[in-house]
């Protein structure tokens, strides 16, 4: 039985609000993280589309460290990996704790996190690691297609489910 996190979106928000929004974001990026990374082969790891580009392992590795210090700047503890197993489940793991910490934050908490702890505004923090993540995502499943093995059947990013 897999017991990683995001085999499905936890149930929606009741109600608007910042941290509601960006921990939607996060859970988002953690679904497709799961699928995009299920079942991938050594081969597959290896795989990048041209010579110039990161293989699919290095662009995990990337989201790892995307994960890693966004979760550390909204007050996580977390230390670091390195087998690309490990990797995988911590990036998960880091993601969940970064949306359950924002769900228990009401706006004006988190305002006061990210004015003491982030060495840059907030909106950077959305269009730069979060943003980032979601595209790495995108490139590990359209690479993994290329190399043959497409991410696994029925996975729906807009309901947040696997059929």
């Amino acid at each position: 039985m897999n017991t990683l996190p995001y085999s499905s979106l936890p149930p929606v928000p009741t109600e608007i609000s910042t941290t509601n929004v960006l921990s939607r974001m996060i859970d988002g990026l953690g679904f497709r993280y799961r699928w995009a990374t299920e079942d991938l082969t050594e081969e597959n790891l290896q795989f990048r589309p041209v010579e110039s580009s990161m293989s699919i392992q290095e662009v995990m590795v990337h989201i790892y460290d995307l994960a890693y210090s966004t979760n550390r700047i909204f007050g996580g503890e977390v230390e670091k990996d390195n087998s690309i197993n490990q990797i995988r489940e911590r990036t998960l793991q880091l993601i969940t704790a970064l949306s359950k910490r924002l769900l228990m934050m009401d706006d004006r908490q988190f305002e006061s996190l990210v004015t003491k702890e982030a060495r840059y505004p907030f909106w950077y923090w959305l269009n730069g690691p979060v943003a980032d993540a979601l595209t790495h995502v995108g490139q590990i499943t359209s690479w993994r297609r290329m190399a043959g093995n497409p991410q696994p059947a029925g996975v729906d990013v807009f309901r947040g489910i696997k059929a």
